[in-house]
């Protein structure tokens, strides 16, 4: 294990360590009688679940390029839930009901509710990162391949073959970036021209080279009336 990890489980062992030597030594808590109730132990239980729970927070984080945006509104979710329960839990240990029947009814609503809270979050999340993933993947048809149809142009000499690919830069670099799943069959059918093209241009096959950029211009038309027509 390395250094750095030792020392976060140190870190995170300290509450434990401290609440349980506060638990089991401090004279006026129920626990140093000779029959401890079972409405203590139950919120002994639950203090240590909703501190492991804290502490496993980034296990529930949403892997991301937002990672730190995604993790700071859940250890909120989390830490709300351990100092809410920390107090209640207190609370009941030394109120010490005898029967177990009130304990576990307010344990049991609290943790449903932070649950609850809990996963709301996390499907609200797993919604959050699918749009960005989407949006990422649309930008991409746009600034990508807009960027190589810039480099393209540079690599030309022919006038009437600098004029289609510049149209047709421009025709990409104003397409709606916002797509959908039918859109994308034609996305796809651009962006296999927009490399055949660059491999034409490699070659300096000028005839080609305005042939395919046609091609691309009618489907990158096609593709974007396509859009236009499903958001009316």
């Amino acid at each position: 294990m390395k250094r750095i990890n030792i020392l976060w489980v140190l870190l995170n062992s300290l509450f434990l360590i401290v609440f349980n030597i506060m638990f089991f030594m401090l004279g006026d808590t129920p626990v140093t009688e000779s029959k401890t109730p079972v409405s203590v132990w139950i919120s002994y239980g639950f203090i240590h679940f909703a501190y492991l729970l804290f502490v496993a927070t980034p296990l529930f984080v949403r892997k991301g390029k937002q990672n730190d945006d995604y993790g700071r509104p859940l250890y909120v979710v989390t830490s709300c839930y351990f100092i809410v329960e920390l107090i209640t839990g207190v609370t009941l240990i030394l109120v010490a009901p005898e029967t177990a029947k009130i304990t576990i009814i307010i344990q049991s609503v609290l943790t449903a509710a932070f649950i609850a809270w809990l996963l709301i979050y996390l499907i609200a999340n797993e919604h959050t990162v699918d749009n960005v993933k989407r949006h990422e993947v649309e930008l991409q048809y746009v600034k990508e391949y807009s960027a190589k149809l810039q480099s393209v142009l540079q690599q030309i000499t022919d006038r009437t073959a600098v004029k289609k690919v510049e149209g047709l830069y421009d025709l990409i670099h104003s397409s709606p970036i916002r797509s959908n799943t039918n859109a994308r069959s034609l996305e796809q059918q651009v962006i296999s021209e927009i490399e055949r093209l660059e491999s034409t241009v490699h070659q300096n096959e000028i005839e080609q080279i305005i042939l395919i950029a046609d091609k691309i211009h009618h489907l990158a038309e096609e593709r974007n009336s396509q859009l236009k027509n499903n958001n009316i």
